[in-house]
């Protein structure tokens, strides 16, 4: 259910070509998504630009019959604190 293809859609919120990924760009959301289960987050906080994996999250709680769902609580990029800085990273 979780393919190659499946996960290379959520590699967008890198700004990556879904066409050209390396082996780290493809696991890199799969890394994001396992982070929320070994956190055991009830609430996911993370930026709009990563709603893909918060998705891929919760498909993965369907596949395995979990009931209890991360809470996505999205909200926009942060811009760093350093003047001129766009964004935090």
């Amino acid at each position: 259910r979780f393919t190659v293809a499946r996960i290379s859609k959520c590699c967008q919120i890198m700004g990556r070509l879904e066409n050209r990924l390396t082996a780290a760009q493809i696991l890199y959301p799969m890394m994001q998504c396992a982070d929320v289960f070994y956190l055991r987050a009830n609430i996911c906080q993370l930026g709009l630009d990563q709603r893909k994996v918060n998705m891929l999250a919760r498909e993965y709680c369907d596949s395995k019959g979990i009931k209890l769902k991360p809470v996505i609580l999205s909200h926009h990029m942060l811009y760093g604190l350093k003047k001129g800085q766009e964004k935090m990273s």
